[in-house]
């Protein structure tokens, strides 16, 4: 993709996003696909602060409770742009249910992938530059999303991924090295890195 078609597939979901209504349910869902895929795909990870709120809850596999949307962004969302900066997330099905009196509730199946980039970091090291397969990788989330001080907020979040995958894919992670020279071959022919 063009850095101009990319421009413009985001702005697309942009314009849908800012003028979503939230009436039906529906609406619901495409909006969290949107907002999905702005986060993920075009690494606009400010917009978790659009739906988490401080009374967010939210219970990921593998890495337990937390209350407040700043863990959304601090604790998942940031770190996994480092490991993973080319990774696209594609939805296999989402839906929605509720009114705006009420609330909704959704659900969603998606699925990532792409490369555990070997310029990325991760608290595990750097990458291995590994790829994962559009079917390799699945998540399942369900959230609630109700009005809190007078905006729609995600208040409940259930987050299953696959773990399991993830933990394989670090577990080749090269350790930090002392210097960026560390990290990279000489840069001439036959010129050799000094030893310490």
């Amino acid at each position: 993709m063009t850095r101009k078609e990319k421009l413009a597939a985001r702005k697309a979901l942009e314009e849908y996003y800012y003028s979503c209504p939230m009436e039906k349910p529906e609406d619901v869902a495409r909006q969290f696909e949107v907002y999905t895929k702005l986060i993920w795909d075009f690494h606009q990870a400010g917009l978790c602060y659009d739906y988490y709120c401080d009374s967010t809850v939210t219970r990921l596999e593998g890495t337990g409770r937390w209350e407040g949307g700043h863990d959304a962004l601090e604790v998942e969302t940031l770190p996994t742009f480092s490991c993973y900066p080319r990774d696209t997330i594609d939805f296999r099905q989402i839906y929605a249910v509720g009114d705006p009196e009420h609330g909704f509730h959704f659900g969603q199946v998606t699925t990532s992938y792409g490369t555990y980039a070997r310029e990325g970091a991760s608290a595990y090291g750097c990458g291995d530059d590994s790829s994962i397969g559009p079917d390799q990788m699945f998540g399942l989330c369900e959230c609630t999303v109700e009005k809190v001080d007078g905006r729609w907020c995600i208040t409940n979040e259930w987050f299953v991924t696959g773990q399991e995958i993830n933990r394989k894919r670090t577990a080749n992670s090269r350790p930090f090295c002392k210097t960026i020279l560390d990290a990279y071959p000489p840069s001439f022919p036959g010129e050799e890195k000094q030893s310490e």
